[in-house]
Order: structure tokens, then sequence, then C-alpha cells
């Protein structure tokens, strides 16, 4: 089973795909993967939740999944010394069908694994959601 032993803390649903984050910060994506927004690098769709290997190093906190796109938010979970507080890092992926620009990279290029969006470095981007 694809989520034995861990906790999902937010699912997201688009048109024709999922995607789930567990308590580990691992994101998980399923079904049709024509556009590339499962992020697994290919277009192939998948019946069952799958890590996306991509972002193996990362750790997941936000998730949307669009109709032919998906977003989301990465974060490193600094501490703030005076507050104990966690400092996003608010990175924001994106990846999947770039037909209107929508995935953040300037052009309108798919892409099949996920990719940082530069115009939203060091924002503190908090919440993603894609249409």
């Amino acid at each position: 089973e694809a989520f034995a032993g861990q906790r999902v803390i937010a699912v997201s649903a688009g048109a024709r795909h999922s995607l789930a984050i567990t308590d580990d910060g691992v994101l998980w994506s399923w079904g049709s993967g024509n556009s590339g927004a499962l992020g697994g690098g290919d277009r192939h769709g998948r019946l069952v939740p799958e890590k996306i290997e991509a972002l193996a190093d990362e750790r997941a906190v936000a998730v949307s999944a669009g109709c032919l796109h998906s977003l989301v938010i990465t974060d490193d979970g600094e501490k703030s010394p005076l507050d104990r507080r966690w400092r996003p890092r608010g990175d924001v992926w994106s990846f999947g069908s770039g037909l209107d620009g929508n995935l953040g990279h300037g052009d309108k290029k798919p892409l099949l694994e996920p990719r940082k969006i530069e115009a939203l470095k060091g924002q503190g981007v908090v919440a993603v959601s894609a249409g």
C-alpha cells in the first residue's frame, strides 16, 4: 500500500490527477499523466499514488492540483531563535502543462518534473492554488 504506516496531511484533486503530502514531507501523485502534472518525468498515468522522486530532497508543505498542472510549496523548516516558530522558506515548484504560461517560468513549455519558480524565490509563499 502506498501510504502504509504514514499519515497523509494534505490532498488536492485536480481535473484528472491528485496529489498528497505525507507527514514526512513526501509528495505523492496519481491519475492521468498526459499533461505531465504527475511530476514523474513522463506522461504515464498512475493508478496508485507514487512518490515524486524529483522532490526527494525537499519537504513539501502545501500542494494544489490544477486542471493540467500542479503547484507545490517546499519548506526547510528553519526555526527562529527568538520565538521558536517555523520560518517557511516557501519555495514554489510547478510542473505539467505550461500552455498558457501558468507554470511561471516565462514560457509556455510543459514540464514533466517539478521546477522551482525563480520569480517567487525568497517571497515566503505560504499557500498555492492552481486553476
